[in-house]
C-alpha cells in the first residue's frame, strides 16, 4: 500500500509536489489582495441562495412522483434517508428537465415562467415537509476512521461549491453546458445555435442551467451565472447520498458507507468535475441509481422496481448519448434472469420467466420514452437522432457539420488512453498511478489509489461469498461499463458511472474482512488513499484560487483574465465593436460564452474553414470575399500554431514543402492585406477585414 502511494506521488509534481508554494501563494493573495467585497459578495450570495431554492423545487417535484410511483420510495420497507432524499431530488430533477424541455418548445424561457415554476416546487416541497415520516432505522454510531471520511468528503465538496459559484471557466462549459443555455435564454426557446453542433445532443442538466440563467433580470447577470454553477454543481452531493444510502441499505455499517462515500468524493477529476460545470456527476448519480434499482428487481422480482428504474435510467439517457451504452448490460441481466427462471421445475410453461423478462424489458422501453423527446427532436432538426455522430452510417444535417468532420471527431475521442491490448491489460494500474489533466493519452484526469486498492479486496470478497446477490449484479454492470469504456473514449470523467457500485461493493468487502482480525486496518488503508486524492484537489482549488472573486475581492474581470488568456480580447470585442461586427473564431477553444457579439466558429475542429479555404484559394483577396459572404467583419484568432510549420494544419503532408510555404504566405497575407491590426500579442491577434475589395 505504502509502495503504492509513494509510485503515485511520483507522478504529482505537477500538483502535490508544489503544493507548499501554491498554498503559501494562496495564503499570500487572501491576505494582501482585498478579499471581501460587497457586490460580488452580494452575487455569490443569491446566486446560492437561487440554486438552493431551484434543489428545494426538485425535492418537492421529486416527493410528489415517489409517492405517486409504486415503489418510488426507492426501496422495499424503510429506505435510508440519505438514499431518500437523493432519490427524491433525482426524480425531481429529471421531471423539471421535461417540464423545461417543453417549455423550450413552446417559447416559454421567461423569468416570469421561471418564477411560477420555482413556487410550484417550492409549495410541493413544503408539502412534503409536512407529510414526512421519521425513519424507523436506528442511527449507527460512526467510527474515528467514518468521521474522518465525512470530513473528507465534506472539505471536498465545500473547495467544488466555491470553484462552482466562480465564473466559469472550463472548456466544455463555455462551448457547450453554459453557452447553449445561455443562447437559449436569449432567444426566449430552445433554438437551434448556430455552428454549435452540441444543440442536437441531450440536455437534461443544461435545462436547469435554463432555469438559473432566467432569474439574471431579477437578481443580475453574475448572480444567475453563480446559481448555474451551483445548480450543476448540487448534483454531486446527491451522487454521494445515493452512494452512502446505498450501502447503508445494504446493511452495511456506518463508517464503511462513509469510506465507499469518500473514495467517490476524493477523486480528484470528480472535485474538477463538480467545479466546472460539467454534467458527469449527474450521469453517474442517475446510472448508480439506476444500477441500484435493477439489481434490487432481480433479487425482488417485484414489478414495483419497474417505474423506479425507467425513471433513473431515462434521466441518465437524458444527460448524454453514452448512457446508452448501459442498456446493452442491463438488457443482458434481464435476458440471464429470465434464463435462470426458466431452470425452476415449478413452472414448466415458463410463465414466470416470461413474466420476469417482460417487467424487466417495460422498464427499460419506459426509460428510452422517458428520454426520447430528446434524439426526436434532433431526428426532426437533422433527420438524424444521433447527429452529429456516426454521420457516416445515419446521414443528417446542419450547417457547419459533415461526415467527414464526425469521422474526425470519432477520432479525436479515441485518441484518450491506450487502446492497445497491453493497455486494456495495465488500464488499471495506469489510471490509479499515472493518470494525467489535459494529457489525453493519460486518460485526461486523475482518479486516485482508491479503486486500485478496493480490487484485490472486492475479488477476495466475491471469492468468499461476502457479497450478497444485489451487489454481485451492480458489480457485472460496472465491470461490463468499465469494458464499453475502454472500447470508447477513455477519459477518467466518462468512467464516472461505473465506480459506485464498486464502492459500496468494496465497503462491504471491507466491513466483513473488518471481523477477521488484520482486516480491520483496511479502513484506515482506504481512507489513506482518499487523502492522497485530496492532496491533489487542495492543489488544484489552491491553483486556481476562486476564493476572492466569490467573495467579491476580485472583479470577475480580473479573475478571467487570470484564468484565461484570451479574455482581455473578449473584453475589447464587446466594448469597443459596433453592435453589427461579426467575428471569426480561430482556434479559441469555441469560448462563446464570454462573447456578446455576433460570431462564427467550427464546432471541435477550430480551423476546419480557415484551412480548407486557405488550401483551396489562389489569392487572398478569395478569401476575402467568402468573409464578406459570410458577414465576416473581424478575426480573434490564435496564431502562434497557425504558422508554426511542424503544427499547422495548413500544412498539407501530400503536398510538397515549397506549396505549404506558399499556403503559409497565403494565409499571412489573408490577415495582414489591408486589414487593421485591433490588438495583439505572440499569441492572439484581433483583427478587422478590409469592407471592400482592395
Amino acid at each position: 500500500m505504502l509502495t503504492l502511494i509513494v509510485v503515485f506521488m511520483l507522478h504529482r509534481g505537477d500538483d502535490v509536489g508544489r503544493l507548499p508554494a501554491l498554498s503559501l501563494t494562496f495564503i499570500t493573495g487572501l491576505v494582501r489582495a482585498p478579499l471581501i467585497g460587497a457586490t460580488g459578495f452580494a452575487a455569490s450570495a443569491l446566486g446560492l441562495a437561487m440554486a438552493g431554492l431551484i434543489v428545494l423545487a426538485w425535492y418537492g417535484l421529486g416527493d410528489l412522483i415517489a409517492r405517486l410511483v409504486p415503489g418510488g420510495r426507492g426501496a422495499v420497507g424503510d429506505p435510508p434517508r440519505a438514499l431518500e432524499l437523493a432519490i427524491r431530488g433525482l426524480y425531481g430533477a429529471a421531471a423539471w428537465s421535461a417540464v423545461w424541455f417543453v417549455l423550450g418548445i413552446a417559447g416559454l424561457y421567461r423569468p416570469a415562467v421561471a418564477v411560477a415554476a420555482l413556487a410550484i416546487g417550492i409549495g410541493l416541497a413544503g408539502i412534503a415537509y409536512r407529510r414526512r415520516s421519521p425513519s424507523r432505522r436506528t442511527p449507527e454510531r460512526l467510527g474515528t476512521a467514518g468521521r474522518a471520511a465525512l470530513g473528507l468528503a465534506g472539505l471536498v465538496q465545500a473547495l467544488a461549491l466555491i470553484a462552482a459559484l466562480a465564473p466559469p471557466t472550463a472548456r466544455d462549459t463555455l462551448f457547450y453546458h453554459f453557452a447553449i443555455p445561455k443562447a437559449y435564454v436569449g432567444a426566449g426557446a430552445s433554438v437551434v445555435v448556430p455552428d454549435n453542433m452540441a444543440t442536437f445532443y441531450p440536455q437534461g442538466v443544461e435545462m436547469q442551467v435554463v432555469w438559473s440563467m432566467l432569474s439574471g433580470p431579477l437578481c443580475g447577470e453574475r448572480a444567475a451565472e453563480a446559481a448555474a454553477g451551483a445548480t450543476v454543481f448540487a448534483f454531486f452531493p446527491l451522487l454521494l447520498l445515493v452512494v452512502y444510502g446505498w450501502a447503508r441499505e445494504r446493511n452495511i455499517d456506518a463508517t464503511w458507507a462513509a469510506i465507499a462515500t469518500a473514495m467517490i468524493a476524493a477523486i480528484p477529476t470528480a472535485y474538477d468535475v463538480a467545479g466546472s460545470g460539467y454534467v458527469d456527476h449527474a450521469l453517474a448519480a442517475y446510472s448508480a441509481l439506476a444500477v441500484r434499482s435493477f439489481a434490487r428487481w432481480w433479487a425482488t422480482q417485484d414489478r414495483a422496481f419497474v417505474l423506479p428504474i425507467a425513471l433513473a435510467l431515462g434521466g441518465a439517457l437524458s444527460i448524454k448519448l453514452t448512457a446508452a451504452f448501459l442498456l446493452i448490460p442491463l438488457s443482458v441481466v434481464v435476458l440471464v434472469r429470465g434464463l435462470v427462471a426458466m431452470r425452476d421445475t415449478r413452472d414448466p410453461g415458463h410463465a414466470a420467466a416470461i413474466r420476469i423478462m417482460a417487467t424487466g424489458g417495460a422498464a427499460l422501453v419506459l426509460a428510452v420514452l422517458f428520454a426520447a423527446p430528446w434524439p426526436a427532436r434532433t431526428w426532426i432538426r437533422t433527420g438524424s437522432p444521433v447527429y452529429p455522430f456516426y454521420a457516416n452510417l445515419w446521414a443528417g444535417t446542419a450547417p457547419g457539420w459533415d461526415a467527414e468532420r464526425s469521422s474526425l471527431y470519432q477520432s479525436l475521442l479515441s485518441l484518450y488512453g491506450d487502446s492497445t491490448p497491453l493497455g486494456y491489460l495495465l488500464a488499471p494500474i495506469r489510471l490509479a498511478v499515472s493518470a494525467q489533466p489535459d494529457q489525453p493519452a493519460r486518460y485526461d484526469g486523475v482518479l486516485g489509489m482508491a479503486f486500485l486498492l478496493a480490487l484485490p479486496l472486492v475479488l477476495w470478497g466475491l471469492c468468499h461469498g461476502w457479497l450478497d446477490t444485489e451487489l454481485r449484479v451492480a458489480l457485472f454492470v460496472s465491470a461490463a461499463m468499465f469494458i464499453t469504456w475502454l472500447g470508447s473514449s477513455q477519459q477518467i470523467r466518462f468512467l464516472l458511472p461505473a465506480l459506485p457500485a464498486v464502492a459500496v461493493a468494496t465497503a462491504a468487502a471491507g466491513a466483513t474482512a473488518g471481523t477477521h482480525g488484520p482486516g480491520r486496518h483496511w479502513r484506515w488503508a482506504f481512507l489513506a488513499a482518499a487523502a492522497t486524492g485530496g492532496l491533489v484537489i487542495l492543489a488544484w482549488f489552491a491553483e486556481v484560487h476562486p476564493v476572492p472573486v466569490v467573495l467579491g475581492g476580485e472583479p470577475r474581470a480580473t479573475y478571467l483574465a487570470r484564468r484565461l488568456d484570451y479574455y482581455p480580447y473578449y473584453e475589447a470585442i464587446n466594448r469597443d465593436l459596433p453592435a453589427t461586427a461579426r467575428v471569426w473564431l480561430i482556434n479559441m477553444r469555441r469560448d462563446t460564452y464570454h462573447l456578446d457579439r455576433p460570431h462564427f466558429s467550427d464546432f471541435v475542429f477550430e480551423d476546419y474553414s480557415l484551412t480548407r479555404y486557405v488550401r483551396a484559394a489562389k489569392s487572398a483577396e478569395e478569401i476575402r470575399t467568402r468573409m464578406r459572404a459570410a458577414g465576416i467583419t473581424h478575426l480573434l484568432v490564435r496564431h502562434d500554431q497557425l504558422f508554426d510549420y511542424a503544427r499547422s494544419p495548413i500544412v498539407d503532408d501530400q503536398q510538397s514543402r515549397e506549396h505549404n510555404q506558399a499556403k503559409l504566405q497565403l494565409m499571412a497575407a489573408f490577415f495582414q492585406e489591408g486589414a487593421r491590426l485591433i490588438r495583439g500579442d505572440g499569441k492572439f491577434w484581433l483583427i478587422e477585414l478590409p469592407g471592400q475589395a482592395g
